[in-house]
């Protein structure tokens, strides 16, 4: 199978259906023939820390895959939050049951409230201040 190279999409082509692709509209401009042992290697999963990306000589190469932005890394924060707090309800559940019956004992009922203190301190803690060390609170014992 021959394939070609589009440096604007930094996409692979199967030349055999290169008809298709025109009648379809999705055809680049650019595409370049390449050697199958430049499509077999940057067809691949990429190496560790890298991407695919577009040459300056018009062919694949790999580069660098970049930092997560300040929005991504508050994004990032921001799930393990909700990822903490889901935990939080799960280990609470029982003795929050316990607590509407009427059937709690002082031992759940202190680590109810320990856990519930933890919830608030995890959804105090300001992401945005420095979302890529965000220091989370220590949970109680379970």
């Amino acid at each position: 199978m021959e394939f070609g190279y589009s440096k604007t999409t930094n996409a692979f082509y199967d030349m055999s259906r290169k008809d298709l692709f025109i009648e379809a509209g999705t055809w680049p401009d650019d595409v370049i023939e390449v050697e199958q042992n430049i499509a077999d290697e940057f067809m691949q999963t990429p190496p560790s820390g890298k991407q695919r990306i577009s040459g300056d000589d018009g062919l694949p190469a790999w580069g660098d895959i970049p930092p997560p932005t300040r929005d991504e890394l508050i994004a990032i924060a921001e799930n393990e939050r909700q990822r903490l707090l889901a935990y939080a309800d799960v280990v609470m559940q029982d003795w929050r049951t316990e607590l509407m019956l009427g059937e709690i004992s002082d031992t759940n009922r202190a680590k109810l409230s320990a856990w519930l203190a933890y919830k608030n301190e995890v959804k105090e803690v300001d992401v945005t201040i420095d979302p890529e060390n965000v220091i989370w609170p220590v949970p109680p014992e379970a």
